[in-house]
């Protein structure tokens, strides 16, 4: 009985012994740091803007509305597309319907009033209230699927993923140049609303 009461005394010490030496090894825990936005090309986290300090979710009240980074999109670095997208593009009115972006509910307000009407030579215009606000150059990337829009509208000129169906593509912001997280709806039509 004397041995069993010995061995819980000393169950007990080593216990607490263990506890204070794995207190005293535990690593700090780093202290939590500002990230600024990068101003700068796609470098750092994959994502459009990062929070410039810590806070909870507050979805509808705290957002991160800034415009995407200027980036030089490389239209010219890419062989000519090829003439059925050339047909595809050229063949309808595209209105930018709807967007969508993890730090921003509201990034819609900078797409839904553009339409964009694509050229065979390779050049587009943007498009709002039937007047011409905008003229940049496409291209395509076929192994990729991308498209390649650079002009000066911020929320417009980068390279988007596409998935197409007939006249309804999306496109996503989420390649090796473009890290905004943006999704565009992006319908086709024969003629614009204002004609």
């Amino acid at each position: 009985m004397k041995l069993n009461i010995v061995l819980a005394v000393l169950v007990a010490v080593m216990s607490w012994v263990t506890c204070k030496n794995l207190q005293k090894s535990r690593p700090a825990e780093p202290a939590a740091s500002a990230v600024e936005p990068s101003s700068s090309g796609p470098v750092g986290f994959n994502a459009s803007r990062v929070a410039a300090e810590a806070r909870p979710d507050t979805a509808g009240i705290n957002q991160l509305a800034y415009a995407p980074r200027r980036v030089t999109v490389p239209v010219d670095a890419l062989p000519p597309a090829s003439a059925s997208h050339k047909s595809y593009l050229s063949s309808a009115y595209w209105h930018l319907s709807h967007a969508v972006q993890p730090t921003d509910t509201s990034v819609h307000h900078n797409y839904n009033q553009k339409w964009l009407k694509f050229r065979e030579d390779q050049t587009f215009d943007v498009l709002a209230d039937g007047k011409i606000i905008e003229s940049g150059r496409w291209n395509w990337d076929v192994a990729k699927n991308e498209i390649y829009l650079s002009c000066n509208d911020p929320y417009i000129n980068n390279t988007w993923v596409v998935n197409d169906r007939s006249f309804i593509m999306i496109w996503k912001g989420n390649t090796d140049l473009n890290v905004t997280g943006i999704q565009i709806k992006v319908q086709g039509h024969r003629t614009l609303p204002w004609e």
